[in-house]
């Protein structure tokens, strides 16, 4: 019985693709035709095991789902030939000697040599007709239209899923395998894109009342394809870029921006894509001052299909690395805050990080009167971690307090484990009795802490929640109020305050001395005696 479908095979062809020099898979083949593999077996879904005969016996386990586990027992360090013997071993067994031969040529990037010769018709046709990919010396637009001419039309095969798109981007990345390092990290990030924009001309063809559920399995597909681009952003040396390199890195940042500006739905967060890019890219001077004014003079046009709200929040972000503050926030508050919020608690932190408080106050106070217009945990979050950093670095500062109280009761949960955390205990038991909390139901080890250390800050909210407790003139509010009458006692005698507590219990049986059932219970309870 198969245990490799046909998906499992296109990822594993894929990993190979991606993660094997092409050294190996040329001995790897050699080994195959050699009849080096002595055996193969698919022993579960998606792992193959092999026995490889070379100057002695080699066992080899791949991992289809999670290659980086794959392994074999030679000495070599890394993916090995006898790997590929054994991929190879596999095609053959499972489709002939020709697929095998057809997958070697397209690890490599090449054309099956049996399929060179065989129409002789295509022989008669113009050889332009045939020509290559531009290889490493073309332009990203020539990149872009003959990834077009051989795979723009997967997206049709991605109703249900982005698995077509898999073989592809490997495929692609497969071409530059033996570039020199820039040159890949570019081309890569070339494919990566076309992906990506296969992926989004490929959620239009959904219908609307499926498209919720596809937008989630496509863009957790995409996630790791995502990562790879960002991890490559990062490794690019612009400053020592060619002037073909430099070329091809400013037509993707404006690839990305053509997208990033559409005014209209999208499946990928193509504005935080494109700020990945100039955040790399602004290390030229002659650069960042080109592409903010093409940003400026865009958002001024306000044309009606470009999102007018992105280009400031992008502007906003030039003028930040450059390190003008007001300019920045002055173009963000121009912007959607719900949708570039994510942008500007990053430039907070790296302002308090640095130490530069008068700017990190400006930017709080903005960021404040945004928060507070719109009060809800998702903006509240991430606005309170930065208050609590400040309040811990700058404590002398009131302003980080009155914020943190003005957004109460959305804050509640934040603060009081701020106010913990600094122990500011009188303030902590304060904000518990601001909001009505109730001992049974705060958090059992804060409440520990505070006895431990600052017991009589716990006084006013025991009598507050005694007399809430008593407020409800029923059995089991009484019963409450008589526990927590019992713990009060201990906090005053482990005071050495008994005449306090002597004097409190007098006044409070005094004050309701005509409800039986609460004296009843007080009377159960010991309380008194």
């Amino acid at each position: 019985m198969r245990l490799f479908d046909d998906k499992i095979q296109t990822a594993l062809e894929g990993q190979l693709s991606a993660n094997m020099a092409s050294t190996m898979i040329k001995r790897g083949w050699s080994y195959y035709k050699d009849g080096h593999v002595q055996n193969v077996k698919e022993t579960t879904r998606d792992i193959l095991t092999g026995i490889v005969r070379g100057s002695e016996l080699y066992a080899v386990v791949i991992d289809a789902d999670q290659f980086r586990y794959s392994t074999c027992t030679c000495p070599y360090v890394g993916f090995c030939k006898h790997m590929a013997a054994v991929y190879f071993y596999l095609c053959a067994e499972l489709e002939g000697d020709e697929a095998a031969e057809r997958s070697y040529f397209k690890l490599l990037g090449l054309a099956p040599a049996s399929t060179l010769v065989k129409d002789e018709q295509r022989r008669e046709q113009p050889r332009d007709a045939f020509q290559g990919d531009p290889g490493p010396e073309g332009t990203a637009a020539q990149w872009f239209d003959w990834m077009e001419t051989e795979y723009g039309e997967t997206f049709r095969k991605c109703r249900h899923s982005l698995h077509a798109l898999q073989p592809v981007l490997s495929s692609l990345k497969g071409l530059s395998k033996d570039w020199e390092k820039p040159l890949q990290r570019l081309h890569w990030l070339t494919s990566i894109l076309f992906a990506l924009e296969q992926a989004e001309r490929a959620i239009l063809t959904v219908d609307s009342f499926s498209r919720y559920y596809h937008e989630m399995s496509f863009i957790r597909m995409a996630e790791p394809w995502l990562e790879h681009g960002y991890a490559l952003l990062a490794e690019l040396e612009p400053e020592a870029m060619s002037e073909g390199e430099w070329a091809t890195a400013d037509a993707l940042a404006g690839r990305v921006k053509r997208r990033a500006t559409l005014a209209e739905r999208q499946l990928f967060d193509w504005p935080f894509l494109y700020l990945a890019f100039c955040e790399v890219l602004t290390v030229r001077r002659e650069w960042f001052e080109l592409e903010l004014s093409k940003l400026l003079e865009a958002a001024e046009r306000k044309e009606a299909d470009q999102d007018e709200s992105f280009l400031h929040a992008a502007a906003g972000m030039f003028y930040f690395i450059d390190g003008d503050d007001a300019a920045s926030i002055s173009h963000f508050a121009k912007s959607a805050f719900e949708r570039t919020q994510r942008l500007v608690y990053p430039c907070v932190a790296q302002r308090m990080e640095a130490g530069k408080w008068e700017s990190a106050e400006q930017w709080m106070a903005y960021l404040f009167e945004r928060v507070h217009a719109a009060r809800n945990a998702r903006n509240i979050g991430p606005f309170m971690t930065l208050c609590r950093r400040a309040d811990e670095d700058r404590p002398e500062q009131p302003i980080w307090t009155t914020y943190m109280t003005e957004l109460l009761p959305y804050s509640y949960t934040e603060l009081s484990e701020h106010w913990l955390n600094v122990k500011r205990y009188e303030d902590w038991a304060d904000l518990q009795m601001l909001v009505g909390a109730k001992l049974e139901e705060i958090d059992a080890a804060g409440l520990r802490e505070v006895v431990k250390i600052s017991p009589e800050s716990l006084l006013p909210l025991y009598h507050q929640s005694i007399e809430a407790n008593i407020a409800t003139r029923n059995r089991q509010g009484y019963r409450f109020a008589v526990k927590q009458l019992k713990k009060l006692e201990r906090l005053y005698k482990g005071m050495k305050e008994s005449e306090r507590w002597e004097s409190y219990l007098a006044g409070l049986t005094s004050k309701y001395q005509r409800l039986r059932a609460l004296q009843e219970e007080l009377w159960k309870g010991k309380i008194g005696t």
